[in-house]
């Protein structure tokens, strides 16, 4: 804008038309105006709010709030310190909650991800200035297999079996012991309580609380495509998160080695390793040629066989 007012002036006086200084002079005020657009307010201070895990496909935004002076809340934008593609600038927008911005997620891939830093910038509706007035620090996300609602009813007997059993396992005799307030008396031992003049209790234990393990084929091989092998990672994740929430202890493997308990919820140690897995790993866990029949399911593609197919299960399932 200052070239063109300078070259404005130049030429208004080489060719003799006074017209061509007014522009200039134009130009002039436009610079000013902007410059003084740009230079007011005080400095903005950022709050970011962010979950520490999405699920993949989900419509997820991460919030950043912004305590900026009512007068000089125009102007604002949001701009990434590492231009990712993603969010790199945002406007910053105000309503009755106050002023904020929202950055878009991209879940279309599991994985860590990280967003930010950024920086608040004043610019005005020309473009012609900016002013760094805040900063936000970047923030870390996992994003993890989406859970899918899986009916008990359509799993395997190894799952089915046990839906609606608020006591898995089975207990066996381990000890004689006295009477406490609180026993119930169907487990009085009889015979031990005239022996020694008092009331003795049967101890009980469970020794065999059901375990299912679940096996995730990670070879490339295995699979069609990778959204495929991404249906089988999601898969697997929501077989996992039925069975722990109907009592049972869910172990998650992988062909190439990784394994993992599965807890109660969606942040467990499980879901975060298959946050992690990639198709196309090489190894081979030999440890699963071992594995119970009886209580392992093996989740692979539709592609070609190979040693994965020798795991004992009860049940090989596709995506």
């Amino acid at each position: 804008m200052i070239i063109t007012a300078l070259v404005l002036v130049a030429l208004a006086f080489l060719l003799g038309y006074p017209e061509l200084l007014g522009l200039a002079a134009g130009a002039l005020v436009l610079l000013l105006v902007s410059f003084f657009l740009v230079s007011g307010g005080r400095p903005v201070d950022v709050t970011c709010s962010a979950p520490p895990r999405v699920e993949r496909l989900a419509d997820v935004t991460v919030r950043l709030d912004l305590d900026a002076d009512r007068a000089h809340r125009r102007g604002l934008r949001l701009r990434s310190h590492t231009p990712t593609g993603i969010g790199d600038r945002v406007p910053v927008v105000w309503d009755a909650s106050g002023v904020h911005a929202d950055v878009p997620v991209p879940t279309h891939r599991r994985g860590p991800l990280s967003l930010g830093p950024w920086v608040v910038e004043r610019v005005d509706p020309w473009g012609l200035f900016r002013r760094i007035v805040g900063e936000a620090d970047g923030v870390a996300i996992l994003v993890v297999p989406r859970v899918r609602p899986v009916s008990m009813a359509s799993l395997p007997s190894a799952l089915a079996e046990f839906g609606g059993s608020s006591e898995m396992g089975t207990t066996t005799f381990a000890m004689l012991r006295e009477y406490v307030i609180g026993d119930e008396l169907r487990h009085v031992h009889w015979k031990s309580s005239a022996k020694t003049g008092t009331l003795m209790m049967r101890q009980y234990i469970d020794v065999t609380r059901p375990r299912l393990t679940l096996v995730l084929v990670v070879e490339a091989r295995a699979y069609t495509s990778a959204d495929e092998f991404e249906n089988a990672v999601d898969f697997i994740a929501s077989l996992a998160t039925v069975a722990a929430s109907s009592g049972l202890d869910v172990e998650v493997c992988t062909t190439s080695g990784e394994r993992a308990a599965h807890g109660t919820g969606r942040s467990s140690a499980a879901i975060d390793m298959l946050a992690l897995v990639e198709r196309g790993s090489s190894g081979v866990d030999t440890r699963l040629l071992r594995a119970n029949r009886g209580t392992t399911i093996v989740v692979r593609g539709h592609e070609a066989m190979g040693w994965w197919d020798r795991i004992p299960a009860v049940a090989v399932l596709r995506p």
